[in-house]
């Protein structure tokens, strides 16, 4: 069925509640009390002040939901530089009940904002569990892919590929400040005040300019990314013109989400700078950087502790460095959750094809060798890696 019938023609199913589900089959939409739900879609762009204001109550019951990536003004953000996302829809007697934002190519669906978004699932109330089976056979897909699904999977590890750790900073957790903690209980953060007085008997003092809005700023750090990538033999993610698009169109956001660039000086030297979102007291750390000029000083870290060190003015109360287990993040965090990577899918086949597909992938990194192999496979095919952000 195409995806337009999919929206024109909802289909009705019975619904059940999480803890009651009855043994419904995949055919089944929602786990609840026997009322029936329909699913529709519509282009993000059509998304009205009714629909936000119930994606944001669905949202408000949910405590798994707390990253801004399920913000309806995330997703709306992509889709002002992409045009193409799509919303599902799931309504029980006219009113929705859940919300999916993605992308489409062919009949697989993605996460909206691919792979720089860092927390995936369903916007839905907390005790609200909606088959997938059933809502992607309205939507005309056979699988739903992601890398860091939050929300509504109480069978995440059935069709889980496996799981990685997700980070976050709990800045209230002890009566210290939360710098003063990390010196006390991490080494390298200790360390670092050796090198920051070098720093500044070198440059000049430091000055942290938590809210940037200069674009300047901004290109400088996508500068300074895009040759890490290249040093790193990682896909350069700022050649897709979309996602630069997306960080200068945040600096510009006011509201309820907003994009955060703080930047890090040391006398006139801009030294580290990180590109971030922030909504309510909620910092997600997205994109930090910094100038190797500079690195025998750490100034990474070193803007990291002037972003904490000034969260109380800043109305921050947790730090989210979403999932990835970089080295950075173990030493900076001490809040450590475990997220599944995977795909949800229609038949075993479709499932066992991503399986398998990701399972490949996965080898090659762990062969030995493997920073040989990154620099044959980035000059045989620089844009290897490209398809996963379109």
């Amino acid at each position: 069925m195409p995806l337009a019938d999919s929206a024109n023609q909802p289909t009705e199913v019975p619904e059940t509640r999480r803890g009651d589900r009855g043994g419904a089959a995949s055919g089944a939409g929602v786990c609840g009390s026997q009322r029936p739900s329909t699913c529709r879609t519509i282009p993000v762009r059509e998304l009205d002040d009714g629909l936000v204001a119930a994606w944001k109550a669905l949202r408000a019951d949910n405590p798994a939901l707390y990253s801004p990536f399920f913000s309806p003004e995330f997703t709306l953000a992509v889709d002002e530089v992409r045009d193409d996302g799509q919303i599902a829809i799931v309504e029980r007697s006219g009113e929705p009940i859940a919300f999916l934002p993605f992308h489409r190519s062919g009949r697989s669906l993605f996460p909206i904002g691919r792979t720089i978004n860092d927390a995936h699932g369903l916007i839905c109330a907390h005790d609200t569990t909606i088959d997938w089976h059933w809502l992607l056979q309205q939507l005309d897909a056979t699988g739903y892919e992601y890398h860091a699904l939050f929300s509504s999977s109480d069978d995440a590890g059935e069709h889980a590929f496996g799981w990685t750790k997700a980070f976050l900073c709990d800045l209230t957790a002890s009566d210290l400040r939360y710098d003063l903690w990390l010196e006390q209980n991490r080494k390298t953060i200790f360390k670092q005040r050796r090198k920051t007085k070098k720093l500044i008997r070198d440059e000049g003092p430091l000055r942290l300019e938590y809210a940037s809005t200069d674009p300047a700023v901004l290109d400088r750090l996508i500068q300074l990314k895009r040759e890490q990538y290249q040093r790193t033999r990682i896909f350069d993610i700022f050649s897709v013109d979309w996602i630069r698009n997306l960080l200068h169109l945040m600096l510009t956001r006011d509201g309820a989400l907003q994009g955060r660039l703080s930047a890090l000086y040391a006398g006139d030297k801009l030294v580290a700078m990180h590109m971030g979102m922030q909504e309510g007291k909620l910092l997600h750390y997205w994109f930090p950087v910094y100038d190797q000029a500079f690195g025998y000083a750490s100034p990474g870290t070193a803007l990291f502790l002037e972003i904490v060190r000034q969260a109380e003015a800043n109305r921050i109360d947790k730090i989210d460095f979403g999932y990835g287990e970089l080295p950075y993040k173990w030493t900076l965090n001490n809040v450590i959750d475990s997220v599944p990577h995977g795909a949800i899918c229609v038949s075993h086949a479709a499932w066992h094809a991503r399986r398998l597909r990701g399972g490949v992938m996965q080898t090659l990194k762990a062969l030995p060798g493997k920073e040989w192999s990154k620099r044959v496979l980035r000059k045989v095919h620089p844009q290897f890696g490209r398809g996963r952000y379109h």
